[in-house]
């Protein structure tokens, strides 16, 4: 993994558990992305740089935990408050235009694949080369201040090297295939069983064997698989109740 690029308040962000930044200039981003964007109402090129702020392990999980109570969302108002604090009082920016987190539906995947933070998988997540499935991200931002770009990282698809797939049988639904995308209804039926054994965890990303030494605490995992499962079932009301 390239070293995260030591631009002003680097160190900071480190400490705090943000060990994954990048800058992008927005006049290199290829078409596809400019038109995500745009579609989007994004004015993307009015500002020269996209910054993507991320978390690799569980550095970040580590500083927060004991103050989960005091926000709903206390991921999303850390990255928000770490934003402004790195845009406009190291970076001296006069405008941030904050993407994510947000409503938007911006394309990480994307974006990540074009940085080279992550590569497909057949999870439904992408792995990064060297946190594989134990990394997210946390904030994507314009600025107008034009920071010098970083580099970009380049490493081989993880998958791609992987000969036992311990991700296909670990998962109990067989909704993990490899060299096919991730079986969504399967994934979601089995979740919602009662004692599926996946309502707060995947275990096919457990199994997953790149990036292991960074995997996140157990405490950690029922956390976010917890949320997820909320949403599920919040979205499962919802369809139900939709199509009475």
């Amino acid at each position: 993994m390239n070293p995260i690029p030591k631009y002003a308040g680097s160190d900071w962000l480190e400490d705090r558990g943000f060990n994954l930044l990048q800058v992008l200039d927005t006049a290199r981003l290829p078409e596809e992305l400019i038109r995500l964007l745009i579609e989007l109402d994004v004015e993307v090129r009015k500002m020269p740089r996209l910054v993507l702020l991320g978390m690799g392990g569980p550095g970040l999980w580590n500083r927060i935990k004991n103050n989960l109570e005091n926000s709903p969302d206390p991921f999303d108002d850390d990255a928000v408050s770490s934003v402004h604090t790195l845009a406009k009082g190291f970076w001296g920016c006069r405008e941030v235009d904050l993407l994510y987190p947000g409503t938007l539906p911006l394309p990480l995947q994307k974006l990540g694949q074009f940085a080279g933070w992550s590569h497909p998988s057949p999870l439904g997540i992408d792995l990064h080369p060297c946190y594989g499935p134990w990394f997210a991200f946390r904030a994507v931002f314009l600025i107008d201040t034009p920071l010098p770009p970083s580099a970009y990282e380049t490493a081989e698809a993880p998958c791609q090297s992987c000969d036992t797939r311990p991700c296909e049988s670990a998962c109990p639904a067989g909704a993990v295939q490899y060299g096919s995308l991730l079986d969504l209804q399967a994934c979601v039926e089995q979740r919602l069983l009662p004692y599926s054994g996946c309502g707060d965890r995947c275990l096919s990303r457990l199994a997953c064997p790149v990036g292991k030494q960074w995997r996140y605490s157990d405490e950690q995992i029922a956390y976010h698989g917890r949320r997820s499962l909320q949403s599920l079932r919040r979205w499962r009301q919802q369809a139900q109740g939709t199509s009475q």
